[in-house]
């Protein structure tokens, strides 16, 4: 028996494969640098999901790295907002959004983001190694910001 056997065998539907298409060329228009046609796939994407969707949040995932690569950083805070608000359960939105809120010098708003993002893990659906790896990450945020504040009432 060989590691093929062990793999479930399944089939992705015609209407699968069809919802998941502009996610792919915008991934690979992404990838080759070539950012508005990215942009135009992952726009076209979000039609083929509902609201609340893991498809939906995935793609603003994926808009917030676009506008993030390009530096149009209000418009990554918007597509990652917009990740949680359809419901975000991975901690890579809210880490992300803590992120760009501490560098933009909204410490209060990047500590909402990092709790959110520790309450999202207790949901989200990781591995345990994965889970142990973005909660360090997100203490370190926690941490990171604390000392922010205080530099700030310092001055």
């Amino acid at each position: 028996m060989g590691w093929h056997d062990l793999i479930p065998k399944t089939t992705i539907s015609d209407e699968t494969m069809e919802a998941l298409a502009p996610v792919m060329l915008g991934q690979k228009r992404f990838n080759e640098g070539r950012f508005d046609e990215a942009e135009g796939y992952f726009h076209q994407a979000l039609k083929n999901y509902p609201p609340k969707s893991a498809g939906r949040v995935l793609i603003y995932n994926k808009m917030g790295i676009l506008y993030e690569t390009i530096g149009d950083l209000r418009r990554a805070l918007d597509s990652y907002d917009r990740s949680a608000q359809e419901g975000a359960l991975t901690p890579f939105t809210y880490l992300r959004l803590s992120n760009l809120h501490l560098d933009a010098g909204r410490p209060s708003e990047a500590l909402a983001s990092a709790k959110r993002g520790i309450r999202a893990l207790k949901k989200s659906r990781t591995n345990l190694p994965q889970e142990i790896y973005f909660w360090f990450l997100l203490q370190k945020m926690k941490w990171k910001i604390h000392r922010r504040i205080s530099r700030y009432r310092q001055i």
